[in-house]
């Protein structure tokens, strides 16, 4: 029956499945990934992780993966003279793209398993800049910055790389995502602020333009179907938002007491995931168009002592990459129990079960 929650809560061995039933049932099993300092990132359709991980030997940060099938993370090292590497995109075949420092500035970057890590070129005259994304293809979008501002590049191994551009008065963008198609989301000034967009492949930049009443917008991620979302701000603050070609904007809501949202996630079905301002606080959220936005707090995740306040990933297996804090001491009444400092931040990886 719709609108109806049953929670079915097992605990082994950390892992802990929650069972909520909102017209259909979904079941997810609860992995916290970062209780050793690892920092998750970005999430690949088989359930590799990317992101970062510190060494207390070296006092370098090191771009990690965590594997699907081992549960352990992989260390891939850092460019040479730097100490600092981390994700922000990983493709199914296990290539990772994002930024690294050298002895002289950060650059973007890409690691295969036959070729390791290495810098990605930058525009000409630029010094720095970020990768955000990678497709099944190795093809890598991000940003590449100098003394003519920062631009949104695409870079291939064949073609090299190349200026995706800006909005008509616009002087800089940057891309945030990627898709099989080499369809790049991101953000452009333009000269009427700041403006989500959309560069198709043959090279046109698309305004996707704001919420009724905004005055600008920025994209977050974007999907094999050409799908984008992120948010969309004005005078009433921040609300998530899902483009496509077909409708154009669609304002996602907020969750029940909360004024602002932001997507951050969306995969090839349509499911979008983000954080929401609630009653209650600042919350988790999926989106699907048959149930519009859930919070993905439950009571199972309340009795943990688990709060989810940020989803910034899902795959096309139902997988979430979740932050939010754990305690594992809890009252009777399910209430956490008094701490002299709040937990740092951790992350979590929400698999649905096996119905």
């Amino acid at each position: 029956m719709t609108g109806v929650v049953t929670i079915i809560l097992a605990v082994t061995a950390g892992v802990v499945t929650l069972r909520e039933t909102f017209g259909e049932t979904t079941a997810y099993t609860v992995l916290e990934l970062s209780a050793a300092g690892w920092v998750p990132r970005r999430l690949n359709n088989l359930g590799d992780v990317a992101g970062r991980a510190g060494d207390s030997l070296s006092g370098k940060t090191r771009v990690t993966i965590w594997n699907h099938s081992s549960l352990e993370p992989m260390n891939l090292g850092n460019l040479a003279g730097g100490e600092y590497s981390s994700a922000s995109g990983i493709n199914d075949a296990g290539e990772v793209a994002g930024a690294a420092n050298t002895a002289k500035s950060i650059v973007p970057f890409v690691w295969t398993p036959t070729g390791g890590l290495r810098q990605v070129p930058l525009l000409p005259g630029d010094n720095c800049g970020q990768a955000s994304g990678i497709n099944k293809y190795g093809h890598v979008a991000g940003y590449s910055s100098g003394p003519n501002g920062k631009k949104a590049f695409l870079w291939t191994q064949s073609a090299g790389v190349h200026n995706l551009g800006v909005l008509p008065g616009g002087n800089y963008s940057s891309a945030c995502d990627i898709n099989e198609w080499d369809e790049v989301a991101g953000t452009s000034a333009s000269a009427v602020g700041d403006r989500a967009v959309l560069w198709t492949k043959n090279g046109d930049v698309r305004d996707l333009g704001t919420l009724p009443g905004d005055t600008s917008s920025e994209a977050s991620a974007i999907n094999n179907n050409g799908d984008v979302v992120g948010y969309s701000k004005g005078p009433r603050g921040m609300r998530a938002f899902l483009w496509n070609q077909a409708t154009g904007m669609q304002d996602l809501g907020v969750l029940p007491g909360g004024n602002s949202s932001r997507a951050l996630g969306i995969n090839d079905k349509g499911a979008v995931v983000g954080s929401s301002t609630s009653s209650s606080g600042d919350r988790a959220f999926i989106w699907t168009k048959q149930a519009g936005m859930r919070d993905l707090k439950s009571a199972a995740s309340v009795t943990l002592g688990v709060v989810f306040v940020e989803a910034h990933a899902i795959n096309n297996m139902g997988q979430i990459l979740v932050m939010g804090s754990a305690s594992h001491h809890s009252h009777g009444s399910g209430e956490a129990a008094p701490q002299c400092a709040p937990a740092p931040p951790s992350s979590f990886l929400l698999t649905p079960a096996t119905k």
